[in-house]
């Protein structure tokens, strides 16, 4: 997907809550946001730490959930935004709040952007994470769960949520669906600033790191043009890079057999060889296009079940 459609569909996203706000198909939105945001191949690694961090923090929520003891601990903190002692005591976000204690300690201005940012991502994944359990209930059969869930899903769409625990910060009382679709609006300002500041400083619009053009057999690796069919008929080494770039992910293995049947339309017979070939002369060709500064591009296995992949370190 370009950068301009990945642009496109973060905002389609918001557009689609705010038009279910406050209702179940609201909470369904934000699944499938967070799941394009984990599988869309440029937003999986612009994002890949933020997530690894969001999930140890997710894993500390349902942790102090759990104990009842951390979770009555949790319920029963009175946290003081002047005071910054109080902040050590919040059991999740630590990273957060101990920037916040330090600039409250220095009395310096507090960076919120990076906080909100870790903050509301963390809190549309834990809606992601509810709509899962949904799900893998119903295909477990636990219909009673399901219905306990979705119970929760339609109660939390549109409640009230009054900060509480809390000194020293003006009242303020919001909906939940207000609260998510500030979130949602944020984590995109976070993604999309990024995309429009590596657009300014290339001074031109980003393109993927890896793009392969069917049509003109023309494969590109960060910029770089490399011609891959030089006659009418198309190579194996061409199926095998319209097979991979077919794919929405393209750190997912593909299989020779696929090659096969679904781009050569013949049967696959268990002949690797033929392919594990095809994909060394893949790697020889883009190897002298590139001065053979680019020599693996391509990994593969050998076997029945054979596969091949593009280095994750070109992506």
């Amino acid at each position: 997907m370009t950068i301009d459609k990945i642009r496109d569909q973060l905002i389609e996203y918001n557009r689609q809550f705010k038009k279910n706000s406050g209702h179940f198909k609201s909470f369904e939105v934000i699944f499938d946001y967070i799941n394009f945001l984990r599988s869309e191949p440029f937003l999986k690694k612009l994002l890949i730490f933020a997530f690894k961090y969001t999930d140890e923090q997710i894993e500390l929520i349902f942790e102090t959930a759990r104990s009842p003891e951390k979770s009555k601990k949790f319920d029963n903190l009175n946290l003081d935004i002047l005071n910054p002692s109080t902040l050590s005591e919040v059991p999740i976000l630590t990273k957060e709040f101990k920037t916040w204690q330090k600039a409250l300690e220095n009395k310096e201005d507090i960076p919120f952007a990076s906080s909100l940012f870790s903050t509301n991502l963390i809190t549309l994944a834990l809606v992601a994470e509810l709509m899962q359990e949904i799900k893998d209930c119903q295909k477990a059969g636990d219909y009673e769960r399901v219905r306990e869930l979705t119970k929760t899903v339609e109660e939390e769409s549109f409640s009230i949520m009054p900060a509480h625990n809390v000194k020293n910060i003006p009242p303020f009382v919001a909906t939940s669906n207000q609260f998510l679709d500030s979130s949602m609006e944020l984590v995109n300002k976070f993604i999309i600033d990024k995309i429009d500041a590596q657009a300014f400083l290339e001074n031109q619009k980003p393109k993927p790191a890896v793009d392969f053009d069917k049509e003109k057999s023309i494969l590109y690796i960060r910029g770089q043009k490399i011609k891959i069919t030089l006659k009418n008929d198309k190579p194996i080494d061409h199926y095998i890079l319209e097979c991979i770039f077919s794919k929405d992910d393209l750190f997912e293995q593909t299989d020779f057999v696929e090659i096969a049947e679904n781009f050569l339309n013949e049967d696959y017979n268990g002949n690797w060889q033929r392919f594990r070939h095809s994909c060394e002369k893949l790697n020889k060709k883009i190897a002298k296009a590139t001065d053979y500064k680019i020599n693996d591009f391509i990994e593969s296995t050998t076997g029945k079940t054979g596969w091949c992949k593009i280095n994750q370190k070109y992506l």
